[in-house]
């Protein structure tokens, strides 16, 4: 009996051997197949044998799935800025450098900046705010001599022929302030248009294109703004139609900047926006000095932009000539004045042949 229980015992001993044995083979092999990567599924055969099936599938569904947005930047990006110019070395014809960047400016943006003019900022800006009732003077109504961008700007167009607009003024303001504020704006219009016929000299004395065709004269309008900060400001403003088309009438639009703001340029190449300072003028081309250059100077639309959080709640100012330049239909080309080498030569012999004639018949 002790040695069949012995047996037994020996059995079990080796049964459990076994299990474990086996149980540790099982757990190796799961561990295998968890760690190692799945093989790569079989190619389905193809007509041409060259690519499976899926490959085809997949890629016809990520061509589908998969769009490249379309990414475009906006026009006003553009942060170049205009040239500037002083403006007595515009009068002297110091400053040939000053000239070509004047003209390029004038050719590649239709705008350019003027400095060293001599109006007082500080001066027109107190004038302008003692008669600050003068864009009130037509009770909220549009006339032709006060005009209202909505909420944004107001417009006080000043004409000396304009004897309804001086009447009506007279009455708000009352003599006195009128009389100063007559005698300003007579002074302001005066050193813009010396300033615009200049600029007209000289763009006429170096443009390479005129046209034969003259600008048509007309009267000098000088428009008082006044910016209204109480309302939101739109970052990127534009022009409403009928300030795009009063662009299009006049040969050279002055802008006499007297606070500090930004200024917003829109032509047909885009929108260009920069800083700008007092005691600066901002020149731009309207159509009519485009068509008389040909197309070489290109025609622009400007706007300026105040921020509330400089200027606080009160209103800010702006002055702006719209003009004709006599000058322009004047001929002050350069290349008028230069006689050609061929004309030299054809002098020279007609000189020589006179001569010959003379001392033929003096023999």
């Amino acid at each position: 009996p002790w040695q069949l229980k012995k047996d037994q015992n020996s059995i079990v001993f080796l049964i459990s051997l076994v299990k474990k044995a086996s149980m540790a083979a099982i757990m190796r092999t799961k561990s295998h197949l968890w760690s190692s990567p799945a093989p790569p599924p079989s190619p389905i055969p193809t007509g041409k044998g060259l690519r499976s099936a899926a490959d085809s599938t997949i890629s016809e569904y990520i061509d589908k799935s998969v769009q490249i947005p379309e990414l475009k930047l906006p026009e006003y990006v553009h942060r170049s800025i205009p040239a500037d110019a002083d403006y007595q070395s515009l009068v002297l014809r110091d400053g040939g450098d000053s000239v070509k960047r004047l003209l390029r400016s004038a050719a590649e943006f239709g705008v350019f900046r003027i400095s060293g003019h001599g109006i007082l900022a500080d001066q027109l800006l107190s004038t302008l705010a003692e008669a600050e009732s003068v864009f009130r003077i037509s009770d909220g109504r549009q006339t032709e001599y006060c005009r209202h961008y909505g909420d944004r700007k107001e417009e006080f167009v000043w004409r000396l022929s304009d004897k309804a607009m001086a009447e009506r003024a007279q009455e708000v303001l009352g003599a006195k302030k009128y009389r100063s504020f007559s005698q300003e704006m007579e002074n302001v219009t005066g050193k813009l248009e010396v300033i615009a016929e200049e600029l007209a000299r000289v763009i006429s004395e170096n443009a390479s294109k005129q046209s034969r065709n003259r600008i048509q004269q007309r009267e000098s309008i000088l428009s008082l703004y006044r910016h209204n900060h109480h309302t939101l400001v739109d970052q990127n403003p534009s022009l409403s139609n009928e300030e795009i088309r009063e662009s299009c009438e006049y040969a050279l639009s002055l802008h006499l900047i007297i606070e500090q703001c930004e200024f917003s340029v829109q032509s047909k190449r885009g929108t260009i926006s920069f800083n700008t300072s007092p005691d600066t003028i901002i020149v731009t081309i309207g159509e009519q000095l485009e068509e008389w250059s040909l197309g070489q100077f290109k025609s622009a639309s400007g706007q300026l932009i105040f921020e509330p959080n400089l200027h606080g709640s009160r209103a800010s100012f702006s002055v702006e000539l719209k003009c004709w330049p006599s000058n322009f239909n004047h001929s002050h080309s350069k290349i008028n004045k230069t006689i050609s080498i061929a004309d030299q030569i054809l002098i020279i012999l007609i000189v020589a042949f006179l001569y010959k004639i003379f001392m033929f018949i003096s023999s």
